[in-house]
């Protein structure tokens, strides 16, 4: 399951100042009636203004306590804590989606021995430089694990392959019944070409922003088995201060594999 998919937990409280100062001022009809006209410039309008602020600020860390014990909500050095229960360290330079992925899928092996999810968990924890790690099996007995490499836009080196090939030969970690095959996830090159129109008090050089924005969003969203839209791209390019987007290329969806991934090579944005 996608931790992304679950809803808010119902521990996690909405909060509104406005509707925790109108209850204390139910509450203070209720059990002295006799103040029913009063003003906002009130001293005691002004108390309760305080105190529900004091509440809200309350409540509020309340709502952070909770989401510091709950994988999906967890950041930072709540994650790393809440991960360390489950004998995971966090790498360097690893993200929290990283560290919430890895920490997950240990969880999810040990189900049973040899699952995809254990196997995806090896090979997240065989190499820092593994970004993304997939585990199916085309034929009964072959395990095969796709990686997709932190480095040289998604290329798995050699040298990499070998290492994460090593750690998962090791006999705590391959069933006994498997042969466990490590090979590099197939790359789908895109380029994006698209014609940009500016609102007239938008500069020229808001398109340099708009190239950022996007290959920032791309490098978070592309991986394994993630397909790449034509929408998911016209939208990324339609920030705040753009027109209208004429897309080019890709001419169609990108349809993605679980044993590939997208790669951006080339944008090319016209005005």
């Amino acid at each position: 399951m996608n931790l992304s998919d679950l809803v808010t937990p119902q521990i996690i409280e909405e909060l509104s100042l406005n509707e925790i100062l109108e209850e204390m001022r139910m509450k203070f009809v209720d059990i002295a009636p006799e103040f029913t006209a009063y003003l906002e410039s009130d001293p005691l309008i002004k108390l309760m203004e305080v105190a529900a602020y004091r509440e809200l600020l309350l409540r509020q860390r309340i709502n952070q306590a909770a989401k510091a014990n709950l994988l999906a909500f967890a950041t930072e050095s709540d994650l790393d804590n809440l991960a360390s229960f489950y004998g995971i360290i966090r790498k360097e330079n690893e993200s929290d989606e990283e560290l919430r992925s890895r920490t997950q899928a240990k969880i999810e092996g040990w189900s049973t021995a040899g699952s995809q999810a254990a196997y995806k968990f090896h090979a997240l924890n065989s190499d820092t430089r593994v970004k993304e790690a997939n585990a199916d099996s085309p034929e009964p007995g072959l395990v095969r694990i796709t990686i997709l490499s932190k480095e040289n836009n998604g290329i798995v080196s050699d040298d990499l392959l070998e290492a994460v090939n090593d750690y998962m030969q090791r006999e705590d970690i391959r069933m006994l019944t498997d042969t466990v095959q490590v090979v590099p996830c197939s790359l789908i090159d895109i380029d994006v070409r698209a014609k940009i129109t500016l609102m007239s008090s938008t500069p020229i050089e808001f398109l340099n922003t708009i190239k950022t924005s996007f290959r920032t969003a791309f490098d978070k969203i592309a991986g394994l088995g993630v397909s790449i839209s034509r929408s998911w791209i016209i939208s990324n390019l339609f920030l705040d201060g753009v027109q209208d987007v004429e897309l080019f290329s890709p001419l169609a969806d990108v349809d993605v594999s679980e044993t590939a991934s997208a790669r951006l090579i080339n944008m090319e944005l016209t005005v």
